[in-house]
């Protein structure tokens, strides 16, 4: 499977509609060194880089698993989105 870098930001943003609804900005790419893509997360000054080696990211976009990554999503937004000395007055859940 041949993955793109705007098809594994949709598919992350689908699986977990929390990071638009909070303002998380997502950025993704390959990274040739490590053969990885990278997914990074931002919130304000808070920021996150994640990898997915390639097979994880085709199982990804193909609805099999992202176990890894949802989780890594879900600290990120629990941690930076959603607490209330964080983000007073941003979106909650």
């Amino acid at each position: 499977m041949n993955v793109k870098a705007s098809q594994l930001i949709e598919k992350i943003r689908e699986i977990h509609p929390e990071i638009e609804k909070n303002g998380v900005q997502v950025t993704c790419y390959f990274e040739d060194t490590t053969q990885s893509w990278v997914v990074g997360l931002s919130f304000g000054d808070h920021e996150l880089e994640t990898r997915l080696d390639k097979a994880d990211a085709e199982d990804c976009l193909g609805g099999r698993k992202c176990v890894h990554l949802g989780v890594q999503i879900g600290r990120f937004v629990e941690n930076y989105c959603l607490r209330e000395d964080v983000c007073p007055t941003g979106v909650r859940k």
